[in-house]
């Protein structure tokens, strides 16, 4: 089988290591068939097929981190992220393996999930209006903020914090309101030497000066969501949600904002979460600068990255553009960042 040309190769003897970790767990494949990229981010995800197992297989990249994740904890990040979810209701990827295999003399993380047939973003432009994301989207988080006050007590008392582990131990980052995370936004900032950066979160967070806690507490966060991330049947009903790398434990208005960027008209999924669930919201808009300054950071930790001279690890990672619009005209539109023409 040749390997593909990825930062992440995938070769026979990497599978091998796989199916075998596969067969000590009782799992009976037969013969591998095909191997095919899924997708190239953060090392990469393929569709693999045995004879008696149609799976997704996600080997993950470099053990390096940015300021919201680490790779070196995929694995487990994303295997606390499903079980959380399936405890809330969500429909995720049933998980068959994780563990690492070793590729290019390096211990790579690699997760298998039963495959999952399901539209991905190109059918949802050309069949869906956005309109019908943010239904499906809203009755995700519904389910989210049902399995709510996600303190570290609550973790404890449900048995999913382990005994004698700290919170900051946990594998999910554990950010429980928008402090936490500009934050950490502030730290990696000041580690990287952008005053911009250090600025616009000072402006944000004046924005939050009147918004207060929600009454449901912490939440599991998905903080990725849009079409691309929803498995749909032929009838575009949801079977899946998938790619919980970035979750964490926050507060449930960061992904209800990234839903209102990929709506066409943002006042809605607010107004309809608010009134299904009786969750005083508050206003969106620190929300959406929030989010907003989010997904900007990533530019400029790539642009970081790169000015250092040094490998970006996922060049990918600034996709906002093409699922919820350009978040550095939103920041401006938000006076969050000087506008260059005034």
């Amino acid at each position: 089988m040749t390997p593909y040309a990825l930062t992440c190769r995938l070769d026979k003897a990497t599978l091998d290591q796989v199916q075998s970790q596969l067969t000590d767990k009782g799992i009976d494949t037969g013969k591998l068939l095909e191997c095919s990229l899924i997708d190239n981010e953060r090392g990469g995800t393929f569709y693999v097929k045995y004879e008696h197992l149609e799976s997704v297989m996600r080997v993950w990249d470099k053990h390096c981190s940015w300021w919201w994740f680490e790779f070196e904890r995929q694995g487990e990040r994303e295997l606390t992220a499903i079980d959380l979810a399936q405890k809330a209701g969500v429909a995720c990827p049933e998980v068959i393996l994780t563990g690492k295999v070793n590729l290019a003399d390096k211990n790579r993380h690699f997760m298998v999930t039963k495959f999952v047939p399901g539209a991905r973003d190109d059918e949802w432009e050309e069949k869906q209006p956005p309109q019908r994301f943010g239904r499906l989207a809203l009755s995700v988080l519904k389910k989210l903020s049902s399995f709510s006050n996600l303190t570290p007590e609550r973790l404890a008392a449900e048995g999913i914090l382990k005994p004698n582990v700290s919170i900051d131990d946990f594998p999910l980052p554990y950010m429980p309101d928008h402090d936490a995370v500009l934050n950490s936004i502030s730290r990696t900032a000041a580690e990287i030497g952008d005053p911009q950066i250090s600025s616009a979160v000072d402006k944000v967070k004046e924005k939050f000066e009147d918004v207060q806690p929600l009454s449901c507490g912490p939440c599991l966060v998905h903080s990725d969501l849009h079409p691309g991330n929803l498995l749909l049947d032929n009838e575009f009903q949801l079977l899946s949600v998938v790619d919980w790398e970035e979750a964490a434990i926050s507060d449930i208005r960061i992904d209800l904002a990234q839903a209102c960027l990929a709506c066409p008209n943002r006042e809605i999924i607010w107004a309809m979460f608010q009134e299904d669930t009786g969750i005083e919201l508050g206003d969106k808009t620190p929300w959406l600068a929030l989010v907003a300054l989010m997904r900007f950071m990533v530019s400029v930790q790539v642009e970081w990255y790169e000015s250092q001279g040094k490998e970006v690890p996922d060049k990918n990672l600034s996709g906002w553009e093409s699922l919820f619009g350009d978040a550095e005209e939103l920041l401006i539109e938000l006076d969050v960042l000087p506008n260059p023409q005034s």
